[in-house]
């Protein structure tokens, strides 16, 4: 997968290890789209501290809440989502408040198999259907594993039903070509280490799930020659005082010398495990972005996403 086929995706699911960025590329997504004139609506999780007010500047509540110019956001948060649940499936109202507010029955739906991650999956659907696009910050790599994984297990489970109905509906929107797997890693071996084994997981736990575009996050992209870093490493034995200002500089360059080994090295890992070459976004924050906050880099990635669009297109 590609930006461009991201880009022209209904349902976009971005997921990682925490500290990646993926909210960001998120709300990065969502702005793009929405600025291009699809109704979007970005969605958190069961978030009791939304993670997207920082980018975004507002608060998302269970119902969305307008985030800008055909942008929405909002967070499912469990209990809403149980009640919306039920109260589509069970047709008396009375019902539903009974269940609810029944001791003995709350138990029992906290327990049911794969009923929160289908109520939670539910809600997303309904979104889908409501929306041009729908951008989810997943949670983080483990969490995305079990919310993904338990429709087929709810489907395994149950051979009649209403979450074995919607567990089959979770499946069908999943496997369409317009729902598109996004996962985030950074230039760390430990991230690109998790960021393998969560699609080597999800290829298990999800079969049919297409192939994920890989975003590398806090990319150094190549700007030393061997001669140069070879420069720097004779310059560093020669000026170990690294309080003077030569040696400031040295230790500098040498910091940069190392991530870009890194992130060369991750780049070629990650092709490697996902067969495609993963997309890399600089990082955006040495770029003057902290100056205007979270939102300000939100814009930067939106316009590194458009930049990648384009040249996919040009070549």
């Amino acid at each position: 997968m590609n930006v461009t086929h991201l880009l022209q995706s209904r349902l976009l699911l971005v997921t990682g290890k925490g500290g990646t960025g993926k909210t960001t590329l998120s709300a990065a997504l969502a702005r793009l789209l929405a600025d291009r004139g699809k109704r979007v609506c970005i969605v958190e999780i069961d978030s009791y501290r939304p993670a997207l007010t920082a980018p975004l500047g507002v608060v998302p509540g269970y119902h969305p809440v307008s985030a800008g110019p055909r942008l929405d956001a909002c967070n499912i948060v469990w209990r809403d989502a149980l009640m919306e649940w039920l109260a589509d499936t069970v047709p008396a109202e009375r019902v539903v408040r009974a269940l609810l507010t029944n001791k003995v029955v709350q138990p029992f739906l906290e327990a049911t198999p794969g009923l929160r991650e289908t109520v939670v999956l539910s809600k997303v659907l309904k979104l889908v259907d409501a929306y041009d696009v729908v951008v989810v910050d997943m949670p983080a790599s483990g969490h995305t594993i079990s919310l993904l994984g338990v429709p087929r297990v709810a489907v395994s489970l149950m051979r009649t039903g209403p979450i074995r109905e919607r567990a089959l509906a979770i499946l069908d929107r999943l496997h369409r070509p317009d729902t598109a797997l996004v996962i985030v890693a950074l230039p760390e071996e430990m991230v690109v280490n998790e960021a393998v084994e969560l699609w080597e997981r999800l290829q298990k736990e999800v079969p049919g799930l297409r192939a994920p575009l890989v975003a590398l996050n806090r990319a150094a992209p190549p700007s030393l020659s061997a001669d140069e870093t070879a420069l720097l490493a004779r310059l560093a034995a020669a000026t170990p005082d690294t309080a003077t200002p030569a040696g400031e500089l040295v230790l500098a360059g040498r910091w940069e010398a190392g991530l870009e080994a890194s992130t060369a090295d991750a780049l070629a890992r990650l092709e490697a495990a996902f067969g495609a070459p993963p997309v890399s976004f600089a990082r955006l924050g040495a770029l003057g972005g902290f100056e205007g906050g979270p939102g300000r880099i939100v814009q930067q990635l939106a316009a590194a996403l458009a930049r990648q669009e384009l040249a996919e297109r040009s070549a």
